[in-house]
């Protein structure tokens, strides 16, 4: 018996309560200077919130659920460093710096949705989303198109929803011993028992 708490539901909630605050502002919903909230969340949340639900993923041995929450708790570290710095007399990045930033992460995502495709529907479309976003933001940054800005955005937001789908999954198939909220595994791929 895996005496290690699934964390499943806590990374997703972390992650998807983070890309939604964060999303808002490419989206257009807010300005810049109401991004310190967002940003906050992202370092709390995503940063540090993620890093330990990817551990204990680890060590129950769900190597995806570890690579996502691990990996982009360090985006979420990285990205809100320049911010910081730039507050502290460092100048900003440049759009090309910044796209190449989130093309790298977009290939990340990428490999984690080639990844999740045998892990579930749910987790795929977060994936595919995820990736889809970064790709839109890191085009928009080389191009100069506000337009794919907020369309990054969004498609943040719409990861966002499915990442809180399979956040409450996660925890409401695990309290109840059974599958409740599909996330969209195949009979013969899914556990007997809850993640």
């Amino acid at each position: 018996m895996n005496r290690i708490a699934n964390a499943a539901g806590l990374g997703y909630a972390a992650f998807a309560l983070s890309l939604w605050m964060t999303s808002m502002i490419p989206a257009g919903w807010f300005d810049s200077p109401d991004a310190i909230l967002p940003r906050l969340m992202a370092l709390v949340l995503g940063g540090c919130v993620m890093a330990i639900a990817g551990i204990a993923q680890g060590l129950r041995g769900h190597a995806l659920d570890a690579t996502l929450f691990v990996g982009f708790a360090a985006f979420w570290w990285v990205g809100g460093l320049p911010t910081h710095l730039a507050g502290a007399g460092s100048p900003p990045l440049s759009h090309g710096m910044l796209g190449w930033y989130y093309i790298v992460w977009a290939l990340f995502a990428f490999c984690i949705w080639l990844a999740a495709c045998r892990d579930g529907v749910a987790r795929m479309l977060f994936a595919l989303g995820l990736c889809l976003s970064l790709l839109s933001l890191a085009l928009a940054e080389w191009l100069h198109l506000d337009a794919l800005t907020v369309l990054g955005g969004y498609l943040g937001l719409v990861a966002a929803i499915v990442g809180i789908y399979v956040a409450a999954a996660e925890m409401i198939n695990q309290s109840s011993g059974h599958s409740v909220l599909p996330l969209g595994e195949s009979t013969q791929d899914a556990p007997s028992s809850p993640r």
